[in-house]
């Protein structure tokens, strides 16, 4: 059956066909339903949609949502896993306190992850702040503010700025620039590790790259690349060494 709420309700724990909330629902443990709309706002803990689960508004649930495909736009947080068997898609704000797991995945927001992120493709547009894992067959990051990542892992790993955007850089005494913090805006810093087998980057501060074919933009710090096949580093770029393997 269909459940609409408008206002403001409470959806007992069940199966639904579609839900449908415009302005305030409460939903209970374990709902199963094939359709999720909200519009305005919704809390729960466990839902497992078969197909749409769209958020427009706020919302917050602490357990795993599983979806087909997954649409928030606005501020959501979730507390544990978030799963969708096609796209996962955020335009806003959104926090996940466990792992987020996608064939694609599509920021133009800001998000954070405390776990793993696993995508066939990740195109990020925005800000995603992943404590863990990125891992994706294609990794797609055009960034303006920054981002940090634990690590990054796929086939192909692009990570450029946006350009015409890029204020200009001031000079910077040497202990003013030891004092203040290597996270600045402006750069994706990855703590562990890139690796990959095409890999292109740009303002990326991380202590190791290692694919087949590196390319190390302008703006990088990297201690050390390694290559199979062939390296190229930008005379704008700090790099300790290169390795080939």
């Amino acid at each position: 059956m269909d459940l609409n709420i408008s206002g403001s309700g409470h959806i007992t724990p069940g199966e639904y066909d579609t839900i449908r909330i415009s302005g305030s629902g409460q939903l209970g443990d374990a709902v199963r339903c094939k359709n999720l709309y909200v519009s305005g706002s919704a809390n729960g803990s466990n839902v497992d949609c078969e197909k749409d689960f769209h958020i427009s508004g706020s919302c917050g649930f602490s357990g795993k949502v599983s979806a087909g495909n997954i649409a928030i736009s606005g501020g959501s947080s979730f507390g544990g896993d978030l799963e969708a068997k096609e796209r996962v898609a955020v335009s806003g704000g959104m926090g996940c306190r466990g792992n987020v797991k996608c064939k694609q995945l599509q920021v133009s927001g800001n998000s954070k992850v405390s776990g793993d992120v696993e995508a066939e493709l990740a195109k990020i547009r925005g800000a995603l702040d992943c404590e863990g894992l990125l891992n994706a067959e294609e990794v797609d990051i055009e960034y303006e503010k920054g981002m940090e990542v634990g690590s990054i892992g796929g086939s192909k790993i692009v990570i450029y700025k946006r350009h015409g955007e890029a204020k200009k850089k001031k000079a910077r005494l040497p202990l003013f620039a030891s004092l203040i913090k290597r996270t600045t805006v402006g750069t994706v810093c990855v703590n562990n590790s890139i690796e990959g087998d095409e890999i292109a980057l740009e303002g990326v501060v991380c202590p190791r790259v290692s694919g087949r074919v590196v390319a190390i933009g302008a703006d990088c710090e990297i201690e050390l690349v390694q290559y199979s096949e062939q390296v190229e580093v930008s005379p704008e770029a700090k790099v300790g060494r290169t390795e080939r393997i």
